[in-house]
C-alpha cells in the first residue's frame, strides 16, 4: 500500500510529468481564476468598518461630576469611634470620640469633630478614605456649604 502511494507521488511531481504537461502546469502555477479575484474584493469591502459618524456621547455640563484634580478636597461623616491601631481617637481639644467629619485634602487627612476642632491625623492616608469613603452626593462651592449639607 505505501508503495503505491509513493509511486503516485513521484508520478505526480514536476520531473516525472511528460513535458507538454510540465509547461502548462507552470504556465498555470501564478495564474488566478477571475471569480476568485471578485470574491477578495468582496471579502474586503465587507470587512472594512465603515464610518462611524461623530457623536457627542459625553454627559451635558450640568450632570458632569468633577474629578479628583478639580476639587480642593472632599470630605465625609464617621458616626462611629474612630480606632487606629487599637487607639480610640479623641479631639486633642474637647476630648470628643465620635461623629466626626473626615476630610481629604492635598493627600493629607483631618478629623473635625462637632465643635469645630480640626486635627491632623497622620496614621490615615488618601487610600484609606478611598477605601471608606462613599460616592459623592453632592458637590458644594465652600466649605461652609459642605458642613451644613453634613449637618455640621
Amino acid at each position: 500500500m505505501l508503495e503505491r502511494i509513493r509511486r503516485r507521488r513521484r508520478a505526480a511531481e514536476p520531473s516525472q510529468m511528460p513535458p507538454e504537461m510540465y509547461e502548462m502546469w507552470a504556465r498555470l502555477e501564478g495564474q488566478v481564476p477571475p471569480e476568485v479575484e471578485q470574491m477578495r474584493a468582496e471579502m474586503k469591502a465587507a470587512t472594512e468598518p465603515a464610518p462611524v459618524p461623530f457623536v457627542d456621547d459625553f454627559l451635558p455640563p450640568e450632570l458632569r461630576v468633577p474629578s479628583h484634580d478639580q476639587l480642593a478636597g472632599r470630605m465625609m461623616p464617621w458616626k462611629q469611634p474612630l480606632v487606629l491601631d487599637s487607639d480610640m481617637v479623641a479631639c486633642a481639644e474637647c476630648g470628643a470620640y465620635r461623629d466626626w467629619l473626615i476630610l481629604s485634602t492635598r493627600d493629607q487627612i483631618w478629623l473635625r469633630c462637632r465643635a469645630g476642632h480640626q486635627q491632623q491625623e497622620t496614621r490615615l492616608n488618601t487610600a484609606w478614605y478611598n477605601r471608606h469613603a462613599r460616592p459623592a452626593d453632592a458637590t458644594h462651592a465652600t466649605f461652609e456649604d459642605c458642613l451644613r449639607h453634613l449637618g455640621h
